[in-house]
Formats: C-alpha cells, sequence, structure tokens
C-alpha cells in the first residue's frame, strides 16, 4: 500500500512524499495467485480483458449458443472480455450490446449503455438500441439499391419511412429524459405503443421481433460489499450496484446472486425472443433451486455448468437457459414457481 503526505513551506509550497507500507496477508496471497494463476497470464497474452473470457468461451464450445445468434445483450458487461468473446464468436455484422452501471471503453464494434438494469427505462433504451441497429442496416441496404434513386419506387418511399422513424426515436429519447428515469409516465407508454405499432404497419417488421428482439442475453453480473476506500472517485462511488466482486461472505454473496439473476431473467422475458438462449452466473446455495425452478418455466433446457476457468474454491456456477418457451409469459405465474 501507498500513502502520500503533502507538507508545505515557504521555499517549496507543496511538497508531495510518498511511503511504502508492508501489504496485507490476504492482498499477498491474492498477488500470487493472480500471478500464478494459468487464465489470468493466457488472457494478458491474447489481450482479453479479464480471465472471464475463458469461461464465456468454454460454455460457447459446449453449448454453441452464439451459432446463428445476430443479436447479443451482454449485462454487466465491463470491463468488456464478453463483449470480445461475443463479438469473435457471432456471424460478422452481429448488433451487440453491452450494459452496466459503469462506464467502461468496448471492444470496436460493440455498443453500450450506462444503466442499471433494475430500471424499467434501461428495458427501453436496450429494445430501441436494437431497433436502430436493425433500421440503419435496412436503410443502407436500400442505399446500395440502384432503384432507389427513382424518387417513386417503393425502395425509395421506404427509406424515407425508416428516416422519418430514426428522427422519431431520437424523440422519443427526448421525452424519456424529460421524465423521471426510474419510471415511465402512462402518456409516454402510450406514445411508445402507438410509436410500435407505427413501425409495424409501415415497414412490415414482425410485432414480436419488434417487442423481442435479442437471441442471446449473457450475464456476469454481480454485487460487490459495500465500499470502505477510494471515495475520492466519483466515477466508483455513485454506482453502488456494480456487478463485479463477492464479499467472501457465502450466505451474502448467494442472496445477492440470486437477486440479480431475477434481474437477468426480468430481462429476458421482457425481451428475449422465442427460442432464445440465456447464460447467467449465480452463486450455489439454498436458493438457487428456486432459481432454477422459475428458469424451468420460462426455457425448455436449463442446466447447471461450472466451466474450467472458475476457480475450484469458488461458489460461482452458470446457468444454461436454452430455447426460451414463448414469446411473452406472466411473471407472477414464472416466480410463483417452488
Amino acid at each position: 500500500m501507498i500513502k502520500f503526505q503533502v507538507s508545505q513551506s515557504k521555499l517549496h509550497p507543496a511538497i508531495v512524499t510518498s511511503y511504502r507500507f508492508k501489504s496485507s496477508a490476504s492482498s499477498s496471497r491474492w498477488i500470487n495467485r493472480q500471478n500464478n494463476d494459468f487464465y489470468t497470464r493466457e488472457a494478458k497474452n491474447r489481450n482479453f480483458k479479464s480471465r472471464a473470457a475463458f469461461k464465456l468461451l468454454q460454455i460457447d464450445e459446449k453449448y454453441n449458443i452464439f451459432k446463428n445468434s445476430t443479436k447479443v445483450l451482454d449485462l454487466g458487461a465491463a470491463p468488456g472480455a464478453w463483449n470480445q468473446v461475443a463479438l469473435d464468436r457471432c456471424p460478422k455484422g452481429s448488433t451487440i450490446v453491452g450494459v452496466d452501471i459503469l462506464p467502461y471503453d468496448p471492444p470496436i464494434g460493440v455498443s453500450t449503455i450506462q444503466g442499471n438494469i433494475l430500471s424499467k427505462m434501461t428495458h427501453k433504451l436496450i429494445r430501441e438500441m436494437f431497433l436502430l441497429s436493425e433500421l440503419n442496416k435496412r436503410r443502407l441496404n436500400i442505399k446500395n439499391l440502384e432503384s432507389v434513386v427513382d424518387k417513386e419506387s417503393e425502395e425509395f418511399s421506404e427509406l424515407i419511412e425508416i428516416e422519418k422513424i430514426i428522427d422519431e426515436l431520437s424523440i422519443n429519447k427526448k421525452i424519456q429524459c424529460d421524465n423521471d428515469s426510474s419510471s415511465t409516465s402512462s402518456s409516454v407508454q402510450a406514445h411508445q405503443s402507438d410509436f410500435d405499432i407505427e413501425i409495424n404497419r409501415k415497414l412490415n417488421i414482425d410485432k414480436n421481433k419488434l417487442l423481442y428482439p435479442i437471441d442471446v442475453i449473457i450475464s456476469d453480473m454481480y454485487v460487490p460489499f459495500p465500499q470502505v476506500t477510494g471515495f475520492n472517485s466519483t466515477t466508483t462511488n455513485v454506482p453502488f450496484f456494480r456487478m463485479a466482486n463477492t464479499s467472501g461472505v457465502a450466505i451474502k454473496d448467494h442472496a445477492m446472486s440470486i437477486d440479480l439473476c431475477d434481474a437477468a431473467l426480468i430481462t429476458g422475458i421482457d425481451l428475449l425472443k422465442k427460442n432464445g438462449h440465456m447464460v447467467m452466473k449465480f452463486f450455489s446455495g439454498s436458493h438457487d433451486k428456486l432459481l432454477e425452478a422459475r428458469l424451468r418455466r420460462t426455457f425448455k433446457k436449463v442446466e447447471r455448468f461450472k466451466p474450467k476457468a472458475c476457480r475450484s474454491e469458488s461458489k460461482e456456477l452458470y446457468f444454461i437457459c436454452l430455447d426460451k418457451k414463448e414469446w411473452d409469459f406472466n411473471k407472477k405465474w414464472v416466480f410463483s414457481a417452488v
């Protein structure tokens, strides 16, 4: 640990002196474990942002979750290792969106939202981001057609409609920002519903694909223990619900893990397409069977999997949820599973 001390004098208004203190035993053990860990070294060699990339690689090698998947949502995306894997494994031109309550630098080709997945507004932003991606692809395809120069052609008319809808989406975002970010007013909901119907009518986009645009959701979310140091950094202070680390207290880790898995499941119910897949991290404990029961009501196949990249002493596991049964579900029915 390094401590800085500032002293002042007439000749030297500010002199900064640093002192090096001996690291704690737990810090030394963590450093030694990191230095000796194969996946940590390999992540550096392969330019992955963290060793977590190997967990997702091993999951995909076994379950092929990214095969033919072109729309991927990454929850708890920082620092971006799972973004890198999804970008590599998905077909070229896929839309990958990372969501995290902390800002981070995504790899080129990945879009990000800094937001709380517990907020309905975040769900709306996610849906609109995938819609914008789809509209921009359509616009580019139409512009490449020779017939688009003819102002009487169907292609030209569709291009005009796409431009109008993209502008309307920008207006919707302005309306949302003017309202309380934690809730959506009934007038905004009605406006959005009418807008979705209009898109469906004008561009012939399937309503289900409009409402449930995502092929795969991957969740590596976790909530940390209360912060005790580093209070000078507002970047990490403000988003208290950052999903990254564990407290070391098994019961607490498990309870917080289940809460975030439920949040990921709600996101899947709201945004994942029929026959879509979901991967979510959880910490094993007394309540994971109830979570599994809820997942089994939503997906045709649910398996527990521990990648080799997980540390052997960790209670960290992953639920692999394949083939969402329906487009939509009654959430009360899903969460009444026992």
